[in-house]
């Protein structure tokens, strides 16, 4: 017996989707190309749930939504590995978020398995079998697919259900399904994947050379190209790089002429869109002062900061070696950074850090506070030459 059924035709979906919608927990993956397109080419859909395996060929069915309506239903929890590109794929093709979800590379950062590990290694790790990386730069396009390349896709949500039921066990285990919730909520949030025109330019290379009108110039040049990307549906660097993008943006003045001189643009470009560059070029650089992009300030760093920066970095690594968790899924060089600097004086309110809210508040935050307060303190325990917390009570 086949370990998948391959789906290409719209009555077997159907027959497909009935059996799917018996399963509380289905296993999705799904295969596509970002090359040469804007949006991704979405080439193959992997499904698993109650035993079953379903690996569906979008490029042969017309109509997929009734697979998206078991992907979205909420008395069913979708599993994924790493799950923001395949929930863009099903966003962009239903308009609906795959909720209630699980994700397996946010779960395993919470249990100390490293911040962004790879499917195969969690598969390695957790049920101790190495998967085929053969496939991992087929050509999912092209048509017929090879049996080989349906298996390996087959493996990517077959082995996945082993994976999710570990880790949902240890999360629970160790009381840490909430934190899953949390890490997940920029996940679930519809307003991630939204389009964002206003803010692309902060993405671009070197924009950090720019400030006031030259910054606000770029602003809507990379609003212009973004847009003629998705309309074109080819990515934003065929349409203008993003040293070319800065270069016109950097103008003091800015003609047909001068624009036709600026490396990496295209005659064809030039003719077809030279008119629209310049638009957005004066639309930015002529834009009144209160609306230019700032980007955020840097505070000098108070007196003392890099010495209490590593007390506090000390302290972020002794918590995450107990709570067997990464140090930087905890608190990041920059938090720390910031946080030190605060705790020159600790007068004002803390800043507001991802380290002090929610379950890292509780794990490493709060302790954070205490160091940098005088009421706990790091020292060297005289048995084992290892640093440690205690009170500055039983200090006295």
């Amino acid at each position: 017996m086949s370990r998948y059924q391959l789906i290409d035709g719209s009555h077997k979906l159907h027959a497909a989707v009935e059996a799917m919608r018996q399963s509380d927990v289905l296993c999705v993956d799904t295969e596509f190309h970002r090359e040469r397109t804007y949006f991704p080419e979405f080439a193959l859909l992997q499904i698993y749930g109650g035993g079953r395996c379903w690996v569906i060929d979008p490029l042969g069915i017309a109509d997929l939504s009734p697979v998206w309506d078991v992907l979205t239903d909420p008395g069913i929890l979708k599993v994924f590995h790493a799950a923001r590109q395949d929930i863009e794929i099903i966003v962009r093709a239903c308009g609906r978020l795959p909720l209630p979800l699980f994700d397996t590379q946010i779960a395993a950062a919470l249990l100390g398995h490293g911040q962004q590990i790879g499917f195969g290694n969690l598969v390695q790790r957790l049920v101790r079998k190495n998967l085929s990386k053969q496939e991992s730069f087929s050509d999912w396009l092209q048509r017929p697919l090879d049996p080989r390349q349906l298996d390996y896709a087959a493996d990517d949500v077959i082995w996945l259900m082993p994976c999710f039921q570990k880790l949902r066990d240890e999360l629970k285990a160790r009381g840490r399904l909430a934190w899953l919730e949390e890490e997940q909520a920029l996940l679930c949030n519809p307003a991630s994947y939204a389009e964002q025109d206003d803010l692309v330019f902060w993405r671009v290379k070197g924009s950090n050379r720019l400030k006031g009108a030259h910054l606000s110039a770029l602003r809507e040049l990379a609003k212009w190209r973004e847009a003629e990307a998705r309309r074109r549906n080819i990515p934003r660097r065929r349409i203008l790089s993003d040293e070319a993008l800065v270069d016109i943006a950097r103008r003091k003045d800015l003609d047909p002429q001068t624009l036709g001189r600026i490396r990496g643009l295209s005659p064809s470009l030039l003719q077809h869109s030279g008119k629209a560059i310049l638009r957005a070029w004066r639309q930015g650089i002529h834009s009144p002062p209160e609306h230019w992009p700032e980007a955020p300030a840097r505070k000098p760093l108070a007196p003392g900061t890099e010495l209490r920066c590593e007390m506090l970095d000390t302290l972020v690594r002794l918590k995450a070696e107990s709570g067997s968790i990464a140090p930087s899924i905890l608190a990041d060089k920059a938090e720390l950074s910031a946080l030190a600097s605060w705790g020159h004086q600790c007068k004002k309110e803390p800043p507001s850090l991802a380290c002090l809210k929610g379950w890292r508040y509780e794990l490493v935050g709060r302790d954070l506070l205490r160091l940098l307060r005088g009421e706990i303190c790091l020292s060297i325990d005289a048995r084992t030459g290892r640093p440690r917390i205690s009170s500055t009570e039983t200090m006295r």
